[in-house]
């Protein structure tokens, strides 16, 4: 015989109410939405390049997460006004305290030894709660979001290791104090719920800390040399061997920008909850096609780190453009031109399938070319309809303007800059 309710298991459970269910997730989501900018910040301020990738990724999904408790709020009777407002002090305390961690074995123990981690135990806790017929869109979101928490926790348990391993025994104990305050904040606040018991943090638990501030100048770590100038030492042969070396790079150098995404932001105030989301995304974007490169270098055995790492980009973003004129330069000075054909990034995918020939780099191409759709729809947005109106051609005018200040800016940068060796292109594809 078939199970009445589809193999629902509790079906008979009492559950929470509607306005017990939306608060919960209203608190969660709130936790999400600081996670997003915290992760965002340390994304363009950490130098460690593996954590700044992975920042962006983060920052990308908890945006997903608490846009899904956004619109699932809606549905259960809390209105958009109400959800986005702070649901605790308390809780807001502590988040802004995790932005504060002052190094990357700090953050990552702040995030995925305690925050995360309470997270991923509140979730379960919901469903082991919920009713589970009444409540099963939400159980359903919830089980599909533990995919990727429970994976960032496994990443994150990673990174603490290996950070772990080359840290001092003053960074390690500083580290634990840091998580034990964390903790503190975290109780303090009642739990993720909110719920539990609300404990007075002891003044000898207290760490101090700096406000946080994004960084003048990109960070890289001692493997990397860096240069404000993009192909600064690289010289390429006039051959299609020559465009897919520059191709590769091109692809690799492609931090930087993503870098000077996490800057807008970060620092952008009072846009609404979509170009937050929308930035989220576009920032890491911009580290998957820097992985694209990177991932094409290393397929053809080149070292990753022998190039002076291009950071030019997050540098023009903190020092020479406003936000809007930023943004405005990446999506339509660049993006935005990039959807002409020829030559653009159509071209370019046609290059690597047919004269190239290189199955690796197609596929990269071909996603680079849909991502680009996608971020030239990001300024269409919220650079021609919302900034200007829909005036196409005060937009355009305006990105030529960045172009402009830009070529100034780098012609002022080359003079000061040391001349890099020389990293000719060596090798077949």
């Amino acid at each position: 015989m078939l199970h009445p309710f589809m193999g629902i298991e509790n079906w008979d459970r009492v559950g929470v109410s509607v306005e017990v269910s939306a608060k919960r997730l209203q608190r969660l989501g709130f936790v999400d939405r600081k996670l997003m900018r915290t992760e965002a910040g340390h994304m363009a301020a950490r130098p460690e390049y593996e954590v700044k990738g992975a920042m962006a990724r983060f920052a990308w999904q908890d945006a997903e997460f608490y846009d899904q408790f956004r619109n699932r709020c809606k549905q259960l009777r809390m209105s958009t006004v109400a959800f986005e407002k702070c649901p605790d002090p308390a809780l807001e305390a502590l988040m802004d305290k995790v932005l504060q961690s002052g190094s990357a074995l700090d953050l990552l123990v702040a995030l995925f030894e305690v925050v995360k981690v309470a997270q991923v135990e509140a979730i379960h806790r919901y469903m082991a709660e919920a009713q589970p017929i009444v409540d099963e869109p939400t159980i359903r979101l919830l089980r599909h979001q533990l995919l990727d928490r429970e994976e960032q926790l496994v990443w994150g348990r990673q990174a603490i290791a290996a950070l772990s391993e080359a840290a001092s025994g003053e960074e390690l104990e500083h580290a634990q104090r840091w998580k034990a305050y964390i903790q503190a904040l975290l109780q303090a606040a009642g739990g993720a719920f909110g719920d539990g018991e609300r404990q007075a943090i002891d003044a000898g638990i207290v760490v101090e800390s700096e406000p946080f501030a994004l960084p003048r100048a990109s960070a890289r770590d001692s493997r990397f040399d860096t240069s404000v100038i993009k192909m600064d030492g690289v010289t390429f042969e006039e051959s299609d061997q020559g465009r897919f070396y520059y191709m590769m790079l091109t692809r690799y150098f492609e931090m930087s920008p993503a870098e000077g995404i996490a800057y807008v932001h970060f620092m952008t105030e009072g846009k609404p909850w979509s170009f937050y989301h929308d930035t989220a995304r576009h920032m890491w974007d911009e580290v998957r096609h820097s992985w694209f490169g990177e991932a094409a270098l290393r397929s053809k055995g080149y070292d990753v780190h022998q190039y002076r790492n291009w950071t030019g980009w997050y540098d023009m973003t903190s020092q020479l453009f406003e936000l809007d004129e930023a943004y405005t330069h990446l999506t339509i000075a660049i993006e935005k031109a990039g959807m002409k054909y020829p030559p653009g990034k159509r071209e370019e995918w046609e290059f690597c399938r047919d004269k190239a020939k290189d199955p690796l780099m197609t596929t990269f191409q071909d996603f680079d070319w849909a991502d680009e759709v996608v971020h030239a729809g990001f300024g269409q947005r919220w650079i021609v309809e919302e900034l200007h109106g829909g005036n196409v051609k005060q937009a355009m005018a305006a990105a030529d303007e960045t172009v402009a200040k830009r070529t100034e800016f780098m012609a002022k940068q080359k003079n000061k800059q040391a001349p890099a060796p020389d990293h000719g292109f060596a090798g077949n594809y």
